[in-house]
């Protein structure tokens, strides 16, 4: 049986002072606990009171935050006899002030919201902040009908030109192996060419015999591949050609490995690189007395400089992070100093960098060591560098629907054989001065 009671204490929706109809099942454990009252009002009155109260709240929530109250102060106004309590309840408090409890309240309000479960706040909040009529920042209310847009460009980092194989002697191979002779040219102090003696002989003496001295340099092909599966539907719905993709990228990696081995592998099963230890004529300069660690100084430049041999056919390769290190060499005047490398001119430091290092072309690359190992900074002759690729070959690619058919993946294969070392076997010492090397560096400054 429903009986009419007017709430004493606010609980759950209901606010203290307004009247409403309960079972007595539920009224009477609410009037044990003084929540409610019990009182007499005839049915169109309070009918009457459920068409004023549901109005005051359509009212309040169509109003600005600001004015919402007193729109219903004004409408309970115009309300007599019948006790309707507004704004007294501590949500009712919190929202009169800053709405939310804190930043965790109110990003718990857009979770639920997500549910479609929308706190008072936060219908406030968006009240307060969105258009009147329909709009795209509300899903329902016309954010449905803007697509988002999905660019057919796709960002990727460019890697960096090739350093090596550009400058270096490509040799076509028709088979995996290819032996090559050199001439031993190690020491000219006595003799060029390992071996090779001049002489100057009076009429009717005996000429004496020489000979060069020969050696032999070994390339080998090894396989370097790249593999890619791709499934069916990547392939038939992606807004990108996928197959272009991967046949633009993959060898892209390829080339970037190569160069990368072509200046630091170690040469097992793989290429020698021309900056490793292991190459036989790699001449490390020594660093300066005293030099600090992870540094590069003004006489390391001029000392590599004045060992490298084919300095016209040269280029220097230095780390990124030796830039500063370059940028800020001084060469040493009395108990001062000057700059030896940046611009000169009025511009300054607002000019573009020297693109030369003792007229010799500088390229900064992430391929060789950071600044401090021996290799940061060197001066090179490539067209020292013997690269081997098989003849009309190149990189070979190729695809298949058949190796994953079950799963309804594309595999994408991708094929290189090469090798590559330096052909130098060692370095060379001149007639007069100190070793020389198409292949220069400092050693270490840890």
């Amino acid at each position: 049986m429903m009986k009419t009671y007017r709430i004493l204490k606010t609980f759950g929706d209901h606010v203290a002072g307004s009247v409403v109809e309960l079972d007595n099942s539920l009224a009477k454990g609410l009037l044990a606990a003084g929540s409610i009252e019990e009182v007499v009002i005839d049915k169109a009155t309070l009918e009457f009171q459920k068409t004023i109260q549901e109005k005051m709240e359509k009212v309040a929530s169509q109003a600005a935050a600001e004015g919402a109250r007193k729109a219903l102060e004004s409408a309970k106004a115009s309300v007599s006899g019948i006790n309707i309590h507004i704004g007294a309840s501590e949500e009712d408090k919190l929202i009169a002030g800053k709405g939310f409890k804190g930043f965790g309240h109110f990003c718990y309000d857009i979770y639920k919201a997500g549910k479609a479960e929308v706190s008072e706040p936060l219908a406030r909040y968006v009240k307060a902040a969105k258009a009147a009529g329909m709009n795209e920042a509300v899903d329902s209310e016309g954010g449905y009908l803007v697509p988002t847009e999905h660019s057919t460009m796709l960002l990727e980092k460019s890697l960096e030109d090739s350093i090596v194989r550009p400058r270096a002697q490509v040799v076509p191979m028709g088979s995996s192996s290819i032996k090559i002779d050199a001439v031993k040219d190690a020491n000219r102090t006595s003799t060029l060419f390992g071996g090779v003696r001049i002489y100057r002989t009076p009429e009717g003496g005996k000429k004496e015999s020489s000979k060069p001295a020969l050696s032999q340099v070994q390339l080998n092909l090894n396989k370097l591949t790249g593999l890619c599966y791709v499934t069916d539907e990547l392939l038939q719905d992606s807004p990108q050609s996928i197959e272009a993709l991967v046949n633009r990228l993959f060898p892209e990696a390829m080339r970037y490995k190569q160069d990368t081995e072509y200046l630091t592998s170690n040469g097992a099963g793989c290429p020698l690189g021309a900056l490793n230890a292991a190459n036989p004529s790699i001449l490390a300069i020594t660093k300066e007395a005293g030099q600090g660690a992870d540094t590069i100084v003004v006489e390391n430049v001029l000392k590599m400089y004045a060992r490298c041999y084919g300095k016209n056919n040269a280029v220097w390769v230095a780390n990124h992070d030796a830039f500063v290190q370059l940028a800020t060499m001084v060469l040493k005047v009395g108990t001062g100093g000057v700059p030896v490398w940046l611009p000169g001119n009025n511009t300054g430091i607002a000019g573009a960098p020297q693109g030369t290092l003792l007229g010799r072309p500088l390229i900064l690359s992430e391929l060789v060591p950071t600044v401090g190992d021996q290799g940061d900074l060197s001066l090179c002759d490539f067209s020292q560098y013997l690269i081997g690729e098989r003849a009309g070959e190149g990189l070979q690619t190729a695809s298949s629907i058949h190796l994953r058919f079950d799963y309804d993946e594309t595999a994408f294969r991708f094929t290189f054989r090469n090798d590559g070392q330096p052909w130098w076997l060692s370095t060379l010492t001149p007639v007069n001065g100190a070793t020389m090397s198409p292949f220069v560096v400092i050693e270490a400054r840890a």
